[in-house]
Formats: C-alpha cells, structure tokens, sequence
C-alpha cells in the first residue's frame, strides 16, 4: 500500500529530521541521488547521456545542480539552466550551483542553450511550496520545456501542479517521470496533476516515521487480492452473498440489469432486483440468473414488498434508475428508515436525500456506502466545484454521515467515517460512459455481502474483515482495473457499462496471483 501525504506533511517532516540532527544538506544530497537515477532510468543509459537541468531559485533548484553533479559523475553531460542570476541565489542553491561549477558543469541562464540536443530535460523549476499560477522567469521555461522533443522528468511535482490538490495552473509542465522526495504526495494522483506527472516514484530520504497519519492511501494488487476475499470451497450461493437490487423504472430497466451484471461478476451468489411492475418482464430477460420482484405502484406498498425481498439477504442496492418521482423518493426514505443490511445508496437514491443529507446519519443501513459522482456530491454538500475538493470533503462528509463515501470520478476517493481516505489509481476515460456507476453500485454491494474464507458457517454474516471503507476502496480498485482491461479490449471511444461488467472477472483472475 502506497501512502500519501500533503506537502505540508512532509515539510513538518522535513523540519523534525533537522530537530534530530539531520543536515539539511545531507538530505538534498541523498535528494539528488534520487533525481539522478530517475534521470538515468528514462534516459535509458549513464555514458554520454545529454540532460538539461532547468532550475529555480528555491531548494528544487538546489536538487537540480546537486543531481546535476550526480550525473556528471555517472558520465552523463549535464547542463544547468538557472533561470534566475545565479549570483542572486542564496543558501543551499548557491552552494550547490558554486559545487556544479567546480566540478566543470556548464550553468547558463539561456533556456534554449541548456535545452539543444538535450535527451532527458529536468523540472527543478517550482517546488511544491510555490503559490498560484508560475511567473516569468519560471513560466518562460515551462513553455520551453513544452515545446523540447526531451523526455521530461520532475523534481518532487512538475511545476505548475499543485502537490495537495492536484489542480493545474497554467503554465504547468508535463512530465514523463516526476521523482516525488520524501514521500508521495497525494495530489499527484488527483486529477488533472496525475495525467500530468507521469511515472511517480518516491525517493525516500528516511524522513518517514511509522506514526506519521497519511492524506490517503492507495491500493496495490496484492491489498485488492487480500482485501476481497476468495469463495470458501465448500460455499453455495446463499453463503457466498445474496445483494438485493431496488432499481429500475419505465425506461431506466438498464439501470436495474447493470447493477444486476456488478454483483454477479464480483462473485455475489444471488441476486434479487425490485423494480417496477411495468419493466420486470424486461429485467428478467436482461438478468436471467437473478430473481426479480415486481414493487407495487404505492410507495408504501413497495417499501414492504421491498423490505420483505431483504429478508434473506445480505446487501442492498438502492437508487440505479429508479426515478425522481415523489413515490421514488418515499421508496428510498422508507428503506433507509427500516433495513439495517449493509447498503449501497447511489443515483435516484442520494437525489431522494439531497434536500436533507444529514438525514443519512440517522439511516438504518449498517455500514451505508455512498456513490456520488462530482454533480451529485455537489448537490449533497452545497460545494460548487466538489471534485475538485474531494480530499478534504470526502472524509468530513463520511464522518459527518457516518456513512463511507465514494466520491466518484477521476481518482475516484473513497473515505469512512473514520477519515481514512483512498485514492484510486485504476480507470480512466473509459469509464465516462453511462451506466458504469451502476456496474460499481453492484459490485460494492456484493463486496460488501462476501464472507471471509474462515467463515465458521453459512450462518455467519460477518463481512470481509478488511472493514466496509477497505472493501469499497478495493472494488472501486477493481471495477476501475476492469475498465483498463475492457478498454485494451477494444477502444476508449466505444466501450460500453456491460463491457466493463464482462472485464470483472479477468481483472479477479488476474489478482489471483498475487495472493
């Protein structure tokens, strides 16, 4: 599991190490060490590799003259850009400029003369404490870095991205590899800064201590494998989860068969979908393993044949196409009131509580997920521009809700009411089709009814031990991994929700081998 942190959190880091007597240009040199490796490691080769270091006035400039010395001793020809007079520097980034002079390195002032016939350019432009949009000289450079044929590496966070946030300020640069030092920082892998860093590693500079509580975290395939657990081999399919689905309406059947597709791929054993009279027949023939039950036209009246439907299970789905009328949003409330299964809220199901969100914490459903893609997160907590603020709004709704919240989109985040926060690093643009939600809406339920293997009987409704928060950060790991897979499959442009449901089970088997 990789854990991510603020840049903030790793400054205080980096000020304790000096506390207990680290030195400081110890710490830039071991820094250096890092940048240089990854430099190498793009370049493919040490011996005669042409790099153009482009550095700032700060102390990511001062990485980049002492890597600069790194590679020049690695036998690569490396020249400095300093953007700024290196007479005006001071502290470290002058002593380091002073060391690369005297080892014989060329440092210019002239972008395009450290750029020509460069293979490898580096960005120690702008560190991560940098505020708003760059500034002339340092802008004038991205721009130049922008239009170099070299292979770009970064310096902690390309410069421009905002390492907490993830937001972009133009000009910001692109890079092939980006060397975060110290420890990950989470905003790299927020969108639109993780399709700008590229390749992200860490250099650890042992500033990391075992206390130290991360931003969020990210899921590795061996955390998704253990975290979802197998089948026992002496299973049946009330024991391997029953997921009840409330879905659907005239001219929304599709919705309620996605969610169906979800929790069957993820391996629920049965599934039964409530939905409306007029769409069962149609619902039926799309999900032809499941049972489906026909909800009666009055609210209340549906409540109860839904709320008897649960009897037997051991998750629940609400919201996928069912409507915003008023006898849908009765049907929603009804439910959270009275079922006490783990349940998964999502579409016409969080719009039937966005008037009162806080309602939530006083909901039945025990754990409640909820799935809010950025317009429905929007409505729910008021914050115009809730993707955006995800980091900070999805573990002070979870907690607030006493609900786990799965903010949906792009490094989709997930959080409990605990405040753990996961990022998600699988998926993309392939999942920007309609209907994927639903296929995850299912998926989470199914997650959430699977027993442990060393489940001591078919009685036992005990949920995975990783805990609903964990469960659901690794189903969205997997649903977004199967929207990968689907997409190499065929393309981006034309995939569809059910391609994506039909790639759960490659993306299980390919998680099998790393138990």
């Amino acid at each position: 599991m990789r854990l991510l942190f603020s840049p903030d959190d790793v400054r205080a880091m980096d000020r304790r190490a000096f506390a207990h007597g680290i030195d400081e240009a110890a710490l830039m040199e071991r820094a250096a060490g890092h940048l240089a490796r990854g430099v190498l490691a793009e370049g493919g080769r040490a011996y005669g590799l042409r790099v153009a270091v482009l550095a700032g006035k700060g102390n990511n400039g001062g990485d980049g003259f002492a890597a600069a010395v790194r590679l020049a001793e690695r036998g690569a020809h490396p020249v400095v850009c300093s953007v700024h007079e290196p007479d005006t520097l001071t502290g470290l980034p002058a002593a380091m400029c002073a060391r690369a002079r005297a080892r014989g390195i060329t440092v210019t002032t002239d972008v395009q003369r450290a750029l020509a016939g460069a293979e490898v350019a580096v960005d120690c432009l702008l560190g991560t404490g940098a505020q708003g949009a760059p500034r002339s000289p340092e802008a004038d450079a991205i721009a130049a870095l922008a239009r170099t044929d070299a292979r770009v590496v970064a310096c902690d966070a390309p410069s421009g991205v905002d390492a907490r946030t993830g937001a972009a300020l133009e000009p910001a640069v692109r890079a092939d590899r980006t060397v975060t030092l110290g420890a990950d920082k989470v905003g790299l892998w927020l969108p639109p800064a993780r399709g700008l860093a590229g390749r992200v590693e860490v250099g650890d500079l042992g500033i990391v201590e075992p206390g130290d509580v991360p931003a969020a975290r990210i899921l590795e395939p061996a955390d998704v494998a253990r975290t979802l657990p197998e089948p026992s081999p002496t299973s049946h399919k009330r024991s391997r989860g029953v997921v009840t689905i409330v879905a659907g309406s005239p001219g929304m059947s599709g919705a309620a068969a996605l969610a169906g597709w979800g929790a069957q791929a993820l391996g629920a054993g049965l599934v039964q979908i409530a939905t409306s009279a007029s769409v069962r027949d149609v619902v039926a023939g799309l999900v032809p393993e499941a049972l489906t039950v026909a909800l009666p036209n009055s609210a209340a009246e549906a409540a109860e044949v839904a709320a008897q439907t649960c009897a037997r299970s051991d998750a629940l789905v609400i919201g996928p196409g069912l409507g915003d009328s008023d006898g849908a949003r009765s049907l929603v409330r009804a439910l959270l009131a009275r079922v006490a299964l783990p349940t998964v809220l999502d579409a016409d199901g969080l719009t039937a509580v966005a008037d009162d969100p806080d309602r939530l914490r006083r909901a039945a459903p025990d754990p409640l997920v909820l799935t809010p893609h950025a317009g429905e997160l929007a409505r729910l907590t008021g914050v115009d521009d809730a993707l955006g603020e995800r980091l900070d709004l999805a573990p002070d709704r979870a907690e607030r809700w006493d609900a786990v919240l799965v903010a949906k989109g792009p490094g989709t985040v997930v959080a409990g009411p605990d405040r753990r926060c996961w990022v998600t690093p699988t998926g993309g643009v392939e999942l920007a089709t309609g209907g994927t939600g639903d296929v995850l809406a299912g998926m989470l339920a199914a997650g959430l009814a699977a027993r442990p293997l060393d489940a001591a009987s078919t009685a036992d409704r005990a949920p995975a031990a990783a805990g609903p928060a964990a469960t659901a950060a690794a189903v969205t790991w997997l649903h977004g991994r199967a929207g990968e897979l689907a997409a190499a499959a065929s393309h981006a442009r034309s995939l569809t929700a059910g391609q994506v449901a039909s790639a759960v089970p490659t993306a299980l088997t390919d998680l099998a081998g790393t138990r």
